[in-house]
This record gives C-alpha cells, structure tokens and sequence, in this order.
C-alpha cells in the first residue's frame, strides 16, 4: 500500500536533485566565464606591453633624429 508521505517525499527529493543539478551548471558557467576574463585580461595586457614597446622605439629614434638635425624634441609630426 503506497501512502501519501512517500509519494511526498519522493517529490520532494527529486526537486531538490533538481535544484542541486542546476546550480552546478550554473558554477560551471560562471567558472568558464571567469577563465575566459582571465585569459582576455593576459592577452590584452600582452598587447598593450608590445604596443608601448613600438611606441617607445619609435619615439627614441624619432628624438634622436630631430636632436642630430638641431631641431627640439617634441611630439609635433616632422615637417616636410
């Protein structure tokens, strides 16, 4: 004889398995989602790094040209 408590009860647990089964995916998620940032946040620092990098470079032989020429040093395009 089935009672109403253990129909209950089943329910009950098969909701909870549920709720638990969806929280995981959502970790899951949010975890994928914040190695991703990490890994976007690198490469762009990475990025960043090399264009300072040809930034400085270009700006040292462009000072160093204008100051062999007698000219002043600034951030003012060549004049031609």
């Amino acid at each position: 004889m089935k009672t109403k408590i253990n129909t209950d009860r089943r329910l009950r647990s098969s909701r909870s398995g549920t709720a638990v089964l969806v929280v995981l995916i959502l970790l899951m998620i949010m975890v994928m989602f914040a190695m991703a940032n990490t890994a976007t946040v690198n490469w762009l620092r990475r990025q960043v790094s090399l264009v300072d990098k040809h930034q400085t470079q270009r700006l040292a032989v462009t000072s160093t040209n204008l100051l062999r020429h007698g000219q002043s040093a600034t951030n003012q395009a060549p004049s031609k």
